[in-house]
């Protein structure tokens, strides 16, 4: 009569290491399906959420201050925070400032900002705009 395991030492640790692979990559898999459905979700979820903000124009009022203006399109009964940059000809940023979006009114906004500036602006532009 043999022994149970009868097969030579390699064939067991082969076995064994195959075994070993097979659970990495099973739980290999199952990582990247939960994280394949928690970005789905996300992405799902958010997409009503959307706040984006156009430049549409500016005007160099003066050597201290540009006026801009843009739209911010937001979900309805958001509130949103804008910063709006003055640059110079070399880039430089020379003047920031800050407009608050209240959360009433309608979903898409125009708004102008008069952005203070330390030397004269060639260009001003909203940088961006979040939730407050």
């Amino acid at each position: 009569m043999s022994p149970p395991n009868s097969a030579p030492p390699d064939a067991r640790a082969s076995a064994a290491a195959a075994r070993r692979r097979r659970g990495w990559a099973v739980a290999g898999g199952v990582v990247g399906l939960v994280v394949a459905v928690l970005v789905g979700w996300w992405t799902l979820r958010n997409e009503g959420q959307r706040i984006t903000a156009t430049t549409i124009s500016y005007k160099i009022e003066s050597d201290t201050s540009v006026l801009v203006s843009f739209d911010v399109s937001r979900p309805p009964g958001l509130a949103v925070t804008c910063s709006v940059r003055a640059m110079d000809g070399h880039f430089t940023v020379v003047g920031t400032a800050d407009i608050v979006v209240p959360p009433e009114g309608e979903q898409v906004v125009h708004l102008q900002k008069a952005v203070r500036t330390t030397s004269r602006a060639v260009t001003g532009v909203v940088q961006d705009c979040v939730r407050t």
